[in-house]
C-alpha cells in the first residue's frame, strides 16, 4: 500500500477567482435594479404629471353638459345659474361643495347634491321644498307666505292657493311664533285624509289652536304638545261622528264634540 501523503501547497500557486466574481456579479445586477427603479420612478412621475395636465389644464375632460335633477316649481335656469358651472372648464377642476352651497341658497331648494359623470358631465339634484300652509303678510290684502312643514319661508303668493290652509295668528312674535309652530305639528301629525280637509288655522295665542275643516266643522286643538295623540283622538272621533259641527281634542285622553 502505497503511502499518499499531502504536501503543502506549491508556493504560487493561484486562489479561486469564484467568491470575488459571484460578490461583483451581485453588485452589477443591484446596480441594474438600482437604474431601472429609477427609470421607473421617473417615468410614472411624467404619467402623472401628464394626467394631472389633462385633468385639470385642458378641455379634453372639459365640462360639456350640466343637467339639472329633481326640480318642478324651481326653474332649471335658475339653479344652472346658481350653480354657476361653467362649460369648458375641467371636469376634475368643479368645485361641487361650492356649487352646492349656492344652490342651496335657492329658498325653495331643502337641499342639493352635484355629481360629475365622466368624461362630460355635470349633474345637480335638488330636492325641493313643500308647500304646507300660508302665513298672512300684513297689512291684510299684502299677499301670503309660503311655509314648508318646518316653518320655513320659501315663496310668496298673492292670494290663497287651493289645498293649502291659512295660518292666522293674533298677537305679536311672543305669540305667533309658538302659534305657528304648533300649527305645523298639528298638520304634520294628521293623516293624509284629514289635512286635506284642513282649510285653516287659526289662534289667539298659542293655547288655543283652533283647525277650520272643510264643511264648515272646527277642531279645538288647545296648544302645540302631543299632536300624534290629538291627532289619533280626532280620527277617531271623526270616524264615529262624521257629521259633527265640531270636535275637542285640547285634553288629552278626553276628547268631546259638538253635534
Amino acid at each position: 500500500m502505497t503511502d499518499r501523503t499531502t504536501g503543502p501547497r506549491p508556493h504560487g500557486a493561484a486562489v479561486s477567482q469564484l467568491p470575488a466574481r459571484l460578490y461583483a456579479a451581485r453588485l452589477r445586477a443591484r446596480s441594474r435594479w438600482r437604474r431601472l427603479a429609477v427609470t421607473l420612478t421617473v417615468f410614472a412621475a411624467l404619467v402623472a404629471l401628464g394626467v394631472y395636465g389633462l385633468l385639470w389644464h385642458t378641455s379634453v375632460f372639459g365640462v360639456s353638459t350640466v343637467k339639472v335633477a329633481g326640480a318642478h316649481a324651481v326653474p332649471a335656469g335658475q339653479i344652472l345659474a346658481a350653480a354657476a358651472v361653467r362649460e369648458g372648464s375641467p371636469l376634475e377642476g368643479v368645485d361641487t361643495g361650492a356649487a352646492v352651497r349656492r344652490v342651496e341658497a335657492i329658498p325653495a331648494v331643502a337641499s342639493a347634491t352635484v355629481s360629475l359623470h365622466w368624461p362630460h358631465t355635470v349633474v345637480v339634484s335638488v330636492v325641493e321644498r313643500v308647500p304646507a300652509a300660508l302665513l298672512p303678510v300684513a297689512p291684510p290684502g299684502a299677499g301670503y307666505q309660503v311655509v314648508d312643514a318646518g316653518g320655513v319661508v320659501f315663496a310668496a303668493v298673492a292670494a290663497p292657493t287651493p289645498g293649502l290652509p291659512v295660518i292666522s295668528v293674533t298677537g305679536g312674535a311672543s305669540v305667533r311664533t309658538p302659534a305657528v309652530a304648533g300649527a305645523l305639528a298639528a298638520l304634520r301629525a294628521l293623516p293624509p285624509a284629514l289635512e286635506s280637509r284642513v282649510t285653516g288655522i287659526s289662534a289667539a295665542d298659542p293655547f288655543a289652536l283652533v283647525l277650520k275643516l272643510s264643511g264648515k266643522a272646527s277642531v279645538d286643538w288647545g296648544d302645540g304638545t302631543d299632536p300624534a295623540g290629538k291627532a289619533a283622538d280626532l280620527a277617531a272621533l271623526v270616524k264615529l261622528y262624521p257629521k259633527a259641527s265640531g270636535y275637542d281634542v285640547s285634553a288629552p285622553n278626553a276628547p268631546a264634540l259638538s253635534p
